[in-house]
């Protein structure tokens, strides 16, 4: 670990590699809302306590809930209620984004992005405001729209892949999925572990489970995050076969009935929203690095 002292206290990059929650965003959360004041050292470096880690918790909790951080505040104030309900805020963001998509307005979807990005855990942000959205173009828009912002947000999300890479010095996480309608929550995914300093390697989505299992082997990863898209019976026994895999395998997605049956210690069933989901995952590692 690396802690400032002995007295359980982290800076910045650790606090956010703990957490999930990247620096911009901790930052944000200090300045603009005043909901979580780290401690400072005497040359003015910000470091966080264990009683930060709860509180992040108690955030993420709420977040999940569909508040926005803006109410958030007042939610952890004993008995104090949030001023208008939950979603609200989403809606409005969400709208914003709808009205640059219909005007392919690349500039100002960047711009919201952007803001977003920095407000929020990137899982919180694509399971509250990106991905309705996207579901939203495919059913509602011509397919020429649903198509080109599909594309920009890919660009922007592996963008920001690229950007985290490299400083990212692990461990070392292979992300795959099956399906291009899926490739956004896979991106997702892996700016989330991103943010929590995980090493990410994404290679597309038109992979096989022999060509996942073979580059599994030759980067050595840690292990494999693979998101499905709803398969077919001979299909799904194709990926479940990497259980077979000495690299622990998390399977995200759409999960044939069956296949929970076939959990092992080296394969596992991940439930729940995306920032449940990189929740888990994070502390799942955390927690096996820091007790052996």
């Amino acid at each position: 670990m690396n802690r400032l002292d002995d007295a359980g206290t982290y800076p910045i990059r650790e606090f956010a590699r703990l957490t999930g929650v990247n620096p911009v965003t901790l930052r944000a959360w200090e300045r603009r809302y005043g909901i979580i004041r780290p401690e400072r050292t005497a040359k003015g470096h910000r470091f966080y306590t264990e009683d930060h880690i709860l509180l992040v918790k108690n955030i993420l909790y709420w977040l999940d809930q569909g508040y926005p951080i803006r109410q958030v505040k007042l939610l952890l104030q004993e008995g104090v209620q949030a001023d208008s309900p939950a979603g609200d805020d989403w809606q409005e963001q969400q709208q914003q984004i709808f009205q640059a998509a219909y005007q392919l307005d690349s500039q100002r979807l960047d711009e919201l992005w952007n803001i977003g990005f920095a407000t929020y855990p990137l899982a919180v942000y694509y399971d509250h405001c990106l991905r309705p959205v996207i579901q939203t173009l495919r059913l509602d828009a011509s397919p020429a729209i649903g198509k080109a912002v599909h594309y920009l947000l890919k660009r922007r999300l592996s963008s920001l892949m690229i950007q985290q890479q490299r400083h990212n010095p692990g461990p070392g996480i292979l992300i795959a999925c099956n399906e291009r309608q899926i490739e956004l929550d896979a991106l997702a995914c892996a700016c989330a572990l991103g943010a929590a300093e995980f090493h990410v390697e994404y290679f597309g989505c038109d992979l096989i489970p022999d060509e996942l299992k073979a580059l599994c082997q030759q980067l050595q990863a840690e292990r494999v995050w693979l998101h499905l898209h709803p398969l077919a019976t001979a299909q799904a026994d194709g990926w479940q076969q990497l259980n077979e895999c000495a690299t622990p395998v998390c399977i995200s997605g759409v999960i044939p009935q069956q296949s929970e049956e076939h959990e092992t210690s080296q394969l596992t069933y991940m439930q729940g929203s995306l920032s449940q989901q990189v929740r888990q995952f994070i502390t799942g590692n955390a927690l096996t690095e820091n007790n052996p």
